[in-house]
């Protein structure tokens, strides 16, 4: 890999489909010949907070093109960059329920009347205006605030999939409110957020899963972003830092230092699960892990 000249900038890819490769497929023999090779490279490490759940990523950065593995690249047909697209979304999606909802919150899932489903997506789109128009209503009436919501839409007739809608909102109406603003349809299910290590993350890929056939998704305003953040060094011990390169070989050699090393950087997190990749185009690898908030 070639050096970075000054004033370079490392270029963009989706380093998750370049690193597909679980280091499980690895044998024993293998993995250590490419430890040995001891190609560091420049490593990112980014961390992405939302609201109590920590997602850290490490993964090489390259400065030219012809250094990144194929199946990363940014040159895609329409099909491979809509699911690229849409992967983004759901990540993205999932990230923003994390960052602003929790057990005191609502999930509801709001069905039609047979005979009575929406003809289009618009229409679907503005039954759920509509329906947020009259929560708020109800809601400025007991003197309180717009709802705090993101909602899924999601439709496919090959599936038989019937039309539904999906929507987290803040807790301040009661379940039976909620539910009888709906005018469409019986036999909606209204129900607490539960949460666990992963936060929310299991209810949002349920309600984000990839779609077969219409989805679309829509928030209120001022929702909390997830923060992101980026380096190239991480600590050792206070005040002393390593090049991320060094941790990344460090962990492919030793499994358990993840969880040792991840507590040395998030003491006021808990571990809860990683994940390693390869890629023997450049023998790089992608670390995923995941991380809670101490409660």
């Amino acid at each position: 890999m070639k050096r970075k000249k000054r004033g370079m900038r490392p270029l963009e890819y989706d380093y998750e489909a370049a690193y597909q490769n679980s280091i499980e497929m690895l044998d024993e023999y293998f993995l250590e010949q490419i430890a040995k090779q001891n190609r560091k490279g420049l490593y990112a490490c980014k961390e992405i907070y939302s609201g109590g759940q920590l997602e850290i990523e490490l993964y090489p950065e390259f400065f030219r093109k012809e250094d990144i593995p194929e199946a990363g690249r940014k040159k895609r047909n329409k099909k491979a960059q809509d699911n690229l697209n849409d992967k983004n979304a759901r990540k993205y999606l999932e990230r923003l329920i994390n960052a602003n909802f929790h057990t005191s919150d609502i999930w509801a899932t709001l069905v039609y009347r047979s005979g009575q489903e929406p003809q289009s997506m618009e229409e679907a789109m503005r039954n759920m205006r509509n329906y947020i128009d009259r929560l708020n209503y109800r809601r400025r009436k007991m003197g309180l605030p717009n709802v705090k919501y993101i909602y899924v839409t999601e439709y496919d007739p090959h599936a038989k999939i019937r039309w539904h809608h999906h929507i987290i909102m803040d807790g301040l109406l009661d379940r039976d409110t909620v539910e009888k603003i709906w005018k469409h349809g019986e036999r909606n299910q209204v129900r607490r957020l539960e949460y666990d290590k992963d936060g929310l993350s299991g209810m949002a890929n349920y309600v984000t899963k990839a779609p077969k056939g219409k989805k679309r998704w829509a928030s209120s305003k001022g929702l909390k972003k997830p923060i992101e953040k980026k380096v190239h060094n991480k600590p050792t011990a206070p005040k002393r830092y390593r090049k991320v390169g060094t941790f990344v070989h460090g962990m492919v050699k030793n499994r358990d230092s993840i969880e040792e090393t991840v507590k040395i950087w998030h003491p006021d997190y808990e571990y809860t699960r990683s994940e390693v990749y390869f890629n023997d185009f450049n023998g790089l690898f992608y670390i995923y892990i995941r991380m809670c908030r101490r409660e």
